[in-house]
């Protein structure tokens, strides 16, 4: 993240705890999508391991008779085995990256409707909305940070 001082914005955007919101907002903004990129990887990472997955088991059920015990079949191949723990680990990390996505979503957006009720109280004096404009249209355009409306 930018420190604030660098963002292009000016000097009197609003007191200074503005400023620590609005740069503990755009840290909460990264680390949702930090979440979101995490999950996206471990999804592709599951469908490639169920694809490989169907495609030995596919070959497994060809080559033996269908009079045998399918779970015995499985467990006999080790990469099925390696497979299927592979399988039950990508699950596991789905569901707990997708926790922890919901989680910092949750709290960004507290955050978020947090400034944009108190919005009237950071800016008393600014009556005519134009400081307020410039840093909602600053964290809109730089950040995809919405503060306009709930």
């Amino acid at each position: 993240m930018k420190p604030f001082k660098e963002w292009n914005l000016k000097s009197n955007y609003g007191p200074e705890v503005v400023k620590i919101m609005l740069e503990e907002l755009v840290d909460r903004k990264n680390k949702v999508e930090k979440m979101e990129k995490a999950k996206i990887r471990w999804s592709l990472f599951l469908m490639f391991c169920a694809a490989i997955f169907c495609l030995f088991g596919y070959q497994t059920f060809q080559q033996t008779n269908l009079n045998s015990n399918i779970l015995s079949t499985l467990i006999e191949q080790p990469i099925i085995l390696m497979l299927m723990l592979l399988l039950s680990v990508g699950f596991i990390q789905l569901h707990f990256f997708g926790k922890k996505e919901k989680k910092a979503e949750k709290e960004f957006d507290e955050l978020r409707e947090e400034i944009i009720t108190r919005s009237p109280e950071f800016w008393e004096r600014d009556v005519t909305w134009e400081l307020r404009e410039t840093v909602y249209s600053y964290m809109k355009k730089e950040h995809d940070i919405n503060l306009y409306h709930k």
